[in-house]
C-alpha cells in the first residue's frame, strides 16, 4: 500500500482519480470502525464516512500534507454534530472491532482492557484510539484534534499511565 500522502499528492497535483480509490479503499473501512468505537451506529457511521470523504475531497488539495489526520478531523467534528443532533444519546462500551490493538491477549484481558480504555473521558479514548488502532502518529492526531503535538504525547501517555494503574490495581483478573 503506497502512503497516504503520496496518493492524495496525486490525486490533487495530477488529477490521478486512482490514487484517490486507493486512498479511499485503505482509510474508509478503518474511519468506520474508528466511528463505531466512538459511539455511532453502524449506519450513522457509514454516512458519517461518507460525509466525511465529500467535505475532505472538497477541501484537501488546499493543503495535501496530512491527509489522514485532516480525514479524521471532518470525522470527529461530524460525530460531535450528530451527537449534538441527536441530544447526545449514550456511548455504548467500546465494541469487539479493536481486537487488533489487543493481539496478544487473552480474551478477558482483552474484554478489560477495552472497559478501561471506555471508563477513560472520550478526550483520551480519541487520543488511544487515534494513535494505537488507527496508526496516526503524534502529529497527525495533533493535527486531527486541533492539539499541540507535545500535548498530544503528554496526553497519550497519561492515559496510558491511567489504564496501567487500573490494570495493576485489579486483583481480581487474572495475570495470564
Amino acid at each position: 500500500m503506497r502512503d497516504p500522502v503520496d496518493l492524495i499528492r496525486l490525486y490533487c497535483y495530477d488529477g490521478d482519480a486512482a490514487a484517490f480509490r486507493e486512498f479511499y479503499r485503505s482509510q474508509s473501512p478503518r474511519l468506520w470502525k474508528f466511528l463505531v468505537a466512538r459511539g455511532c451506529l453502524p449506519e450513522d457511521a457509514y454516512d458519517l464516512v461518507s460525509e466525511a470523504f465529500i467535505r475532505f475531497v472538497q477541501t484537501v488539495c488546499r493543503d495535501p500534507r496530512a491527509p489522514r489526520a485532516f480525514l479524521y478531523r471532518i470525522a470527529i467534528n461530524l460525530r460531535i454534530d450528530s451527537l449534538r443532533r441527536a441530544r447526545a444519546r449514550p456511548t455504548e462500551p467500546l465494541p469487539e472491532e479493536i481486537a487488533d490493538v489487543t493481539d496478544g491477549l487473552a480474551r478477558e484481558e482483552a474484554a478489560y482492557l477495552r472497559e478501561l480504555v471506555g471508563r477513560l473521558p472520550e478526550r483520551e479514548q480519541n487520543l488511544l484510539l487515534l494513535r494505537y488502532w488507527i496508526g496516526l502518529n503524534h502529529r497527525e492526531v495533533a493535527q486531527a484534534l486541533d492539539l499541540p503535538e507535545g500535548t498530544v504525547r503528554r496526553q497519550c501517555a497519561e492515559a496510558i499511565a491511567k489504564l496501567r494503574q487500573h490494570w495493576s490495581k485489579d486483583e481480581t483478573r487474572s495475570t495470564g
